[in-house]
């Protein structure tokens, strides 16, 4: 249950990237339509950090960390309301706005009660929970969100605040019971925020999988950004071939491999598990700009599998390194990690797309994303194979 308000935030985020711009409008034009969505990247890369770190400094008890979580969804909702209310374009952006600022402050402290809570012998397990209840948010937002929009604008943004304020009670119903517990390392060191993110930092085992969760996002959203058009403009494929074929073989292997990875990190280690589930995803990655042969498509499901392992399981390899004194300053990390591959994902497939057209004249440059984004989940093996430590009990 633990899991629940994934589904709520999933879903909102979801609905504000996917279909803010059809209430912007035309008139609004692509550029501030891209600058509101990269809102986004900022919002991660600015308040992770601070959030993480004054949740820490303050927080000695569940109920503390809590406290923070409840802070942050009236933002989360009034930022919803706000989209929801259609009235105009600066309206519009400053809901958009205020919920990715509630987002983020939300996710932080939300993120830190899995350390403070799950055993390490069931953190795998916990991730899977937790991914099952954002994969069910994506595909509400994406596939329900339609029929929403198609009915009346504003449905999907009201539906999406009411999946966030059910998630956060079901989180606080669970925790009711638990609000007095002590959290390791209750009210943490006491030291400056630079010092304590510093020292999370140069804890090697801890720097080494926000790195490699940075190259996993900057791969996930490269690919989000571009996937679409590598059919449609590169292999003049349709749009209904993509939502048809393509998409459901990717659910597929998503569905496959979600509930078997966190018991499989459990079993045989996190780090095993997400060598192997990355050496599969980037090379699958790389096989589509080498052949586009009818038999690929078939293979879809492997790489989605193994995408799907390794954004299930990354998180639980962190908490079982994490310092106990600093849960909300790594959580805030590896929001920031996340936050710079949401950023650098796209831009660096897009730089890619435009200078290679003449080396992939049949793609129309769309092959080179491949070589971006493969590579980049390959780079994150090598940074899994030290031997790990496990974070002490408590």
């Amino acid at each position: 249950m633990l899991g629940t308000p994934a589904f709520g935030t999933t879903f909102a985020i979801t609905a504000i990237s996917t279909y803010l711009p059809t209430l912007l409008g035309v008139e609004s034009g692509p550029l501030v339509t891209g600058a509101v969505i990269a809102g986004e990247g900022a919002a991660g890369l600015l308040l992770p950090i601070v959030v993480g770190v004054l949740n820490d400094r303050r927080s000695r008890v569940v109920a503390d960390r809590m406290r923070f979580v409840l802070l942050a969804v009236p933002l989360c909702l009034a930022g919803l309301l706000l989209v929801a209310t259609d009235l105009d374009t600066v309206v519009i952006i400053c809901g958009a706005a205020a919920y990715f600022v509630g987002h983020f402050a939300y996710l932080t402290p939300y993120e830190a009660l899995y350390p403070d809570l799950v055993p390490d012998r069931v953190s795998g397990r916990s991730r899977t929970a937790a991914s099952s209840w954002r994969f069910a948010g994506l595909g509400a937002a994406l596939i329900g969100g339609g029929f929403l929009i198609d009915l009346w604008a504003p449905a999907v943004f009201l539906v999406a605040a009411a999946a966030v304020a059910a998630g956060t009670a079901t989180l606080l119903r669970v925790l009711w019971s638990r609000r007095d517990m002590t959290l390791p390392g209750a009210g943490g060191s006491g030291a400056g925020a630079l010092r304590a993110v510093g020292r999370v930092v140069r804890d090697r085992e801890v720097s080494r999988i926000l790195l490699a969760t940075l190259l996993w996002n900057l791969a996930l959203q490269g690919l989000k950004a571009f996937v679409v058009l590598f059919f449609t403009v590169g292999l003049g494929r349709s749009a209904s071939f993509v939502s048809g074929v393509v998409f459901p073989l990717v659910a597929l292997g998503l569905v496959a491999a979600i509930p078997l990875a966190g018991r499989a990190a459990d079993r045989y280690g996190d780090r095993p598990v997400l060598a192997a589930a990355s050496a599969v995803y980037g090379a699958g990655l790389l096989g589509a700009g080498l052949t586009h042969s009818w038999w690929m498509i078939l293979l879809v499901p492997v790489p989605a599998a193994a995408a799907g392992t390794v954004m299930t399981v990354n998180y639980s390899a962190l908490m079982r390194v994490l310092p106990d004194e600093h849960h909300g300053a790594a959580s805030g990390l590896f929001l920031l990690s996340r936050g710079l591959g949401c950023l650098v994902g796209p831009l660096a497939v897009g730089v890619a797309v435009s200078l290679a057209a003449p080396a992939f004249p049949a793609s129309q440059g769309y092959d080179a994303m491949w070589f971006v984004i493969g590579p980049a989940v390959l780079a994150a093996v090598p940074l899994l194979l030290w031997p790990s430590r496990r974070r002490s009990a408590s």
